[in-house]
């Protein structure tokens, strides 16, 4: 595999990677030299600054393409039509159009074409899909989904233009995790911004906090809560509350999962994780790579990012009207 973007996510997947049993890390692209040859230095990789360039290394089965959102697609359709499987950070595209498109080229060349929902893979939340699955809670009837990011990134980044705005970069992972989870597609939603804090974040065109309901068919309902301002750290929370009890996803202080029932709370993680982002990427690549091989696993493909994409649209609809609601 080679990595396409050395920069913030880029870099996390490298960190990851460079020592997975799974997958075989031979070169890292970017278009920034210095970015290119210093995350090549790092991890004794090969260091090139175009795709041609790239395109021209052996051996090479598979992109995983870490580069901002608006590049995807043509990055993305590169690889394809060189019989190159693909790994692409979520969202696959700001335009839902080009789903359809790359996962038609994907399937003609018979290649893997994924989008990184890392959490599907973390323990935690893979656990509580389990649970969930056998009833350990009964019937699903609300969950509350978080993000809170510790600081915001660059203005230049939060342009929705580039990055998809706040409800986009951060809110899809919660909706996918909504309908992945419970396995009920969102119907409608009704969102509001809250007041912004950074003004860099502001003058760029979008929020740094959010707050959205989501109605999923069958009448369960989900909250999300996003923010680019927690400043302690990057924290992700996932709440259900089932008809016979709850779960706790917690990323911090440290990975756990809890099960809470009539018979009391308990921490189901036996094995302690240090980093879940970095246990859910080294699984996610470990699963794309044995779908490469053939493999019956499931991932999230083209048709799970156009799901959350439209949902993320219809978030910022309702927040930029004032809280109407929309139907998905």
């Amino acid at each position: 595999m080679a990595v396409v973007g050395a920069g913030r996510m880029g870099r996390v997947h490298l960190q990851a990677l460079h020592t997975s049993d799974g997958v075989e890390l031979t070169a890292v692209m970017d278009s920034v030299v210095d970015s290119a040859q210093e995350a090549a230095a790092k991890h004794g990789l090969t260091a090139h600054t175009s795709l041609d360039s790239l395109l021209a290394v052996d051996g090479v089965e598979a992109w995983l393409v870490a580069t901002p959102t608006p590049t995807h697609p043509a990055i993305v359709e590169r690889a394809l039509e060189h019989g190159i499987h693909v790994l692409c950070e979520k969202p696959l595209s700001l335009d839902e159009g080009d789903h359809e498109r790359l996962a038609g080229l994907a399937a003609a060349h018979d290649l893997v074409l994924q989008v990184g929902f890392w959490r599907r893979f973390a323990s935690p939340w893979a656990e509580a899909k389990r649970l969930l699955h056998e009833g350990a809670i009964g019937t699903p009837l609300y969950l509350r989904l978080a993000q809170w990011d510790a600081d915001p990134p660059p203005p230049e980044f939060c342009d929705p233009k580039v990055s998809g705005g706040l409800a986009i970069d951060c809110g899809v992972h919660e909706y996918d995790l909504a309908e992945w989870l419970t396995g009920r597609p969102i119907v409608s939603v009704t969102a509001c911004n809250l007041p912004v804090v950074d003004q860099g974040v502001g003058a760029s065109g979008d929020v740094d906090n959010l707050v959205a309901l989501l109605n999923l068919e069958g009448g369960a309902t989900a909250t999300v809560d996003l923010s680019r301002n927690a400043r302690y750290g990057d924290d992700v929370r996932t709440e259900i509350l089932g008809s016979d009890g709850a779960l706790f996803v917690d990323l911090l202080p440290h990975p756990q999962l809890r099960l809470a029932t009539h018979q009391g709370i308990t921490d189901l993680l036996q094995t302690p994780i240090p980093d879940g982002t970095i246990e859910g990427v080294v699984n996610q690549a470990t699963t794309f790579a044995r779908k490469v091989r053939h493999e019956e696993v499931e991932i999230p493909d083209a048709a799970a990012s156009r799901r959350a994409l439209r949902v993320g649209r219809a978030v910022q609809r309702s927040a930029t009207d004032g809280g109407s609601h929309i139907e998905v």
